[in-house]
């Protein structure tokens, strides 16, 4: 029950960061568990850009996990999977599982963290759309760049431009993780994977989860109100 409060001056630029625990051998069960979450760092030159603030300014934190028959989330890594990284069988946005999100016929900006123990996404559209990037790790980039798809290993952030004013009320659209396999999933360990680092692209896991470069809805989006 006890509180401790944390004070330090910010010296990074303006990004999407995010925070989590290092205790040596805990920090995967910590994180699992729910320590974890984004830091927003703003500044002028960040605010002059005019980028969608906020209730459009939207925080999307990805992350893949295992519940037993009570509803809790299950992280008991047998050796291999301590070695090689856990894959979850659920998707949770922002903590919830199966989120639809409300939008309105407009340009957003979501801020994506994968903040998986191992998993790696392979991000993209569901209609086909490209995507829109306008930032990274280290902030916003000089000029948006347009991919088809985008991976996004744990730990690493993207920011998205997400117009949705070509839409009407009532259209239905999915962020989803594409099918990939060998090299194009392939990161060094840097890549910041907690408790379970990747070795030749191969991760282990202690469930009958989904396997890596397995296809998967992530978030589903519903446009829900017109605005001019």
């Amino acid at each position: 029950g006890q509180q401790f409060v944390y004070e330090f001056a910010v010296t990074d630029r303006a990004g999407t960061y995010w925070f989590h625990p290092h205790p040596h051998g805990l920090t995967a069960t910590q994180v699992v568990n729910g320590l974890a979450g984004l830091f927003v760092v703003s500044d002028d030159d960040s605010d002059k850009v005019g980028l969608p603030a906020g209730e459009f300014d939207v925080p999307l934190v990805i992350q893949d996990r295992v519940f037993d028959a009570d509803n809790q989330f299950v992280y008991s890594p047998d050796m291999m999977t301590a070695m090689m990284g856990f894959l979850g069988d659920r998707i949770l946005i922002n903590g919830q599982p199966d989120l639809t999100l409300p939008v309105a016929t407009r340009a957003y900006r979501f801020r994506v963290l994968n903040g998986s123990n191992s998993r790696i996404f392979k991000l993209a559209w569901s209609d086909g759309t490209p995507l829109t990037i306008i930032g990274t790790d280290a902030g916003l980039i000089a000029a948006p760049v347009t991919r088809d798809h985008a991976m996004l290993a744990p730990g690493e952030r993207l920011e998205l431009w997400a117009d949705f004013s070509g839409h009407v009320v009532g259209d239905e659209l999915k962020l989803i993780s594409q099918a990939f396999s060998g090299a194009e999933g392939l990161v060094p360990a840097s890549g910041g994977a907690m408790g379970g680092m990747m070795h030749g692209g191969m991760m282990g896991s202690m469930t009958d989860a989904p396997e890596l470069g397995t296809p998967q809805d992530l978030l589903g989006v519903r446009v829900e109100r017109q605005e001019a």
